[in-house]
């Protein structure tokens, strides 16, 4: 038998073909002002056309044929995945301040909080009805012939948003916590920090996963396993994107340490705190952004901790231990070959 494998930018162009149109469909049904908070966020503003799906709802797609189901069939669960993500995008902004891009820093930060709330609740409705554009109303369609997919999707759902909400009070907890810590009170930072990464990061790859190979039709064990492959995946890619945050290469008017200079208790600097590095406490315990000389200060302090080190080794291991999930969820062989290089991909370079 002959597999024709295709590339990762041909499997998210294939996505973004699929999911672009039914989520403008979907997102063009919200009233104003709540469709013009969508469009910020999305990057839709001004006549700028941004793709119309990301990783996570590549992933569900590709999930979806994993366990030999049609992808056709995820496309629903694909657009209320890029919903999620958006309004899960929202909700951190508004909690890390961060405004560059942000839609609440454009249209304020109640327009935009109540125009996030609108994008969750979209996304559940298209789970329940199966309609991203919702042109008629009608039964909620079964799918791969499986009793109660939508009853097993709105669950997934569900319990992802209180993953995410419950990520994001620990996300408060750790904005408020003073930084002079005792040796106990620093492994308990780092702790904490690795359980809100899960919550948020991880909860909504596992979601999109889990989502996709309900779809697919896949059996319980199956969901539930590439449901954990999203999980590590996505605890991965965040290890990839916080060392990125501090040490990526400066593009063009991009200042160098950026996650640093906001103060940001990312899991490099939550890793050199366990690892004795006093000298942070001081630079992050104040309010305002770190001058250049203190997040440069800052960056070394990290990298002689050890925890630049240790962070990568924690995303390979993580991504270890992803791949060992896929291979024991039996997906087709051509699916899990995509969902590797995706995979490699996500931790490779920002997205």
């Amino acid at each position: 038998m002959v597999i024709v494998l295709r590339t990762t930018d041909d499997v998210l162009r294939w996505s973004g073909g699929l999911v672009g149109p039914p989520l403008r469909a979907a997102i063009g049904r919200l009233p104003e002002p709540s469709r013009e908070v969508a469009e910020l966020q999305l990057g839709w503003h001004c006549g700028r056309d941004a793709p119309g799906a990301s990783l996570h709802s590549a992933l569900t797609l590709v999930c979806a044929a994993a366990v030999g189901g049609d992808p056709h069939d995820a496309v629903p669960s694909a657009v209320a995945v890029e919903l999620m993500h958006h309004w899960a995008a929202i909700r951190r902004d508004l909690v890390d301040g961060r405004s560059d891009g942000a839609a609440w820093s454009v249209v304020g930060t109640q327009p935009a909080a109540l125009g996030g709330e609108a994008l969750l609740a979209l996304a559940f409705d298209v789970v329940a009805t199966g309609d991203p554009t919702h042109i008629a109303p009608g039964r909620p369609r079964q799918r791969s012939g499986q009793p109660g997919p939508d009853r097993a999707m709105m669950r997934i759902l569900g319990d992802t948003v209180q993953e995410l909400l419950h990520g994001q009070h620990a996300s408060l907890a750790l904005r408020e916590t003073r930084p002079d810590f005792a040796a106990q009170e620093r492994t308990d930072l780092l702790r904490d920090c690795l359980a809100m990464v899960e919550q948020r990061t991880g909860a909504l790859f596992g979601c999109a996963c889990a989502l996709g190979a309900v779809a697919g039709g896949g059996r319980a064990e199956q969901v539930e396993r590439l449901r954990l492959f999203g999980v590590r995946l996505g605890l991965a890619v965040q290890f990839t994107e916080d060392l990125l945050g501090i040490w990526a290469d400066d593009g063009p008017g991009r200042p160098a340490y950026p996650d640093l200079r906001r103060r940001r208790r990312s899991l490099p600097v939550a890793a050199a705190i366990a690892a004795g590095a006093d000298e942070l406490t001081g630079l992050f315990d104040g309010r305002g952004r770190l001058s250049d000389a203190d997040a440069e200060r800052a960056a070394k302090t990290i990298e002689q901790a050890g925890a630049r080190d240790w962070c990568r080794r924690q995303a390979e291991e993580l991504l270890s231990q992803a791949l060992l999930t896929l291979d024991l969820a039996s997906p087709s062989p051509a699916s899990v070959a995509e969902l590797v290089a995706l995979a490699r991909r996500a931790t490779a370079a920002p997205r």
